[in-house]
């Protein structure tokens, strides 16, 4: 992944996350065109991550380089209920007395036993707890895994994927964060890219957490601006410098003049623009970043300047 030729110069390794207050506004196919960017530029070794691990599709615009060479980790950060049958005096207790407030709890009149939800659970511990013969236990289980490899586009990818039924996808964030640090390349990389999940709930949070910048974009649009002023709140909790990039800039709507006037408002700093362009589509079902596909179209060329306004803030931070 290295290239021997790198290195110009040596910049302080940064880590620089994409999001958004919600889904389907660009930040998959942004960082993977940021990141195919980064590989190219001969002064940067970059690193990938796609921290949305309840919907992880990164790795489809970016696959394996070789299959046989792919890395994964189990994680063990959700609790759930298992039900000892051995301690059990069958007195339907637990189902009377309502113990599960998230009804996980349910009778099976053939064998007067209680059944427990798998999906419904959320490892509280109270049955547990309220069961006089002690026929609960709460134990860690699955929660998802971590995925590691060498893309075809060069820089290594890191992702976290989410068990079904898994609770707890802002520690599987974390982990896979702390995963990330420890890989044998990690000496190398000066600038690790990441794809973060869409909202403001715990996965953002532990997204955000520890980075050098973040890149808020969103669409000229009432909900993309309502979305993009709650993702900005979050960032600015952290203390974290921000930039915002927008989306389908060029979008005919009658809201762009209160979008513009917001952004006028606040002063806040526009990273780059990227014009409505279909490319962007066919790069998408070509599983492709549209800087590779097609390099002469204009949001290959917004994005190209929002790359050089994001290098140019990085060395100078």
């Amino acid at each position: 992944m290295i290239h021997k030729w790198r290195k110009v110069y040596k910049m302080e390794a940064k880590a620089v996350g994409i999001i958004s207050g919600k889904g389907g506004v660009g930040k998959t196919s942004l960082t993977a065109s940021l990141a195919s960017l980064a590989e190219k530029d001969p002064e940067i070794s970059p690193m990938i991550m796609d921290c949305d691990v309840d919907a992880p599709n990164l790795a489809l615009i970016l696959p394996s380089k070789n299959d046989d060479k792919i890395k994964t980790k189990d994680t063990y950060t959700t609790l759930k209920a298992r039900f000892n049958e051995k301690n059990c005096v069958h007195c339907k207790q637990c189902i009377d007395d309502h113990f599960c407030e998230f009804h996980a709890l349910n009778w099976d009149e053939e064998n007067e036993v209680p059944v427990i939800d798998y999906l419904a659970c959320e490892g509280c511990g109270a049955c547990k707890v309220l069961c006089p013969e002690h026929a609960f236990e709460i134990n860690p289980v699955k929660s998802g895994e971590i995925i590691s490899y060498e893309t075809k586009l060069g820089p290594q990818l890191v992702y976290g994927k989410t068990e079904l039924g898994s609770t707890t996808s802002g520690k599987l964030v974390s982990e896979s964060k702390e995963f990330a640090k420890n890989l044998n390349i990690n000496e190398e990389v000066d600038l690790t890219i990441i794809d973060g999940p869409p909202g403001i709930g715990c996965p953002v949070i532990a997204t955000v957490s520890g980075l050098d910048y973040v890149i808020t974009i969103c669409e000229p649009t009432p909900s993309g601006l309502h979305d993009v002023i709650r993702a900005i709140e979050v960032v600015k909790e952290f203390n974290i410098p921000f930039g915002i990039v927008i989306n389908k800039a060029d979008l005919k709507s009658p809201f762009q003049d209160e979008f513009k006037e917001f952004i006028e408002n606040t002063g806040y700093d526009i990273l780059g623009r990227i014009p409505f362009d279909l490319q962007i589509a066919h790069a998408m079902a070509h599983a492709e970043p549209v800087v590779d596909y097609a390099p002469t179209s204009e949001a290959s060329k917004a994005i190209g300047e929002i790359y050089k306004n994001l290098k140019k803030i990085l060395i100078e931070k």
